[in-house]
């Protein structure tokens, strides 16, 4: 899904002439942190509430006399939604302008379609049991994992993989199309893979967390 595929056309923008105290109620009525300002269809910059709020004391105050203060923060449309997740943590919005070549405003990405999409993406809404296995990188074989999978007649729908900080351990979580997964667990056990979490047929919460205890000990080691 690109950036403009998710861009919501309908959440309200600025002019250069709307003031202080009108951005803030549109703000307040669509429960975000910004909002992009717009100049004949081009796009000048994202004005936050944080900074509007420094005027509050003057609230007719235009938006044209704050243009200094506006963020860069835009993506193109072009681009995958998933590279919208980084300007979110380094600008702390909860909306993402989205634009084209030309700096053409499309549209905004707002915090919760982009929730939704990452949601969809990694298949959390789908039916099925969730698995996650702390697995040193040079281990991490995924036709091994396929195989014992698909041993027991599941389908992967899909594979997360990240580090886990400091260490050669990778975090790999794997979504599965059916819940009763414990032949799954005793399989994967049999070849001490760690277990940190399933959902579905459950690990007793004991276990998961020696399981989880034990991976802490040894990434202090």
């Amino acid at each position: 899904m690109t950036c403009l595929q998710l861009a919501d056309q309908n959440l309200p923008v600025l002019s250069p002439e709307d003031t202080v105290v009108r951005a803030l109620k549109l703000m307040d009525g669509h429960t975000c942190n910004g909002l992009p300002v717009i100049s004949e269809n081009k796009y000048k910059g994202l004005i936050e509430r944080g900074t509007l709020l420094n005027y509050d004391e003057d609230p007719e105050t235009k938006i044209k006399e704050l243009l200094d203060e506006l963020k860069p923060v835009s993506i193109h449309g072009s681009n995958h939604f998933l590279k919208s997740v980084p300007l979110v943590k380094l600008y702390r919005t909860n909306v993402i302008p989205v634009v084209n070549e030309e700096g053409d405003y499309q549209g905004s990405i707002t915090h919760l379609d982009l929730i939704q999409a990452l949601g969809n993406f990694s298949g959390a809404g789908e039916y099925g049991a969730l698995i996650v296995l702390a697995v040193e990188q040079p281990k991490l074989i995924f036709s091994e994992l396929n195989t014992i999978m698909e041993s027991d007649g599941a389908t992967i729908l899909h594979y997360n993989v990240s580090p886990i900080a400091a260490s050669s351990v990778m975090e790999v979580t794997i979504g599965l199309d059916k819940k009763e997964i414990s032949t799954i667990i005793a399989s994967l056990e049999r070849y001490n893979y760690t277990i940190l979490f399933t959902s579905g047929e459950d690990m007793l919460e004991s276990q998961l967390e020696d399981n989880y205890n034990n991976l802490m000990n040894y990434l202090d080691i």
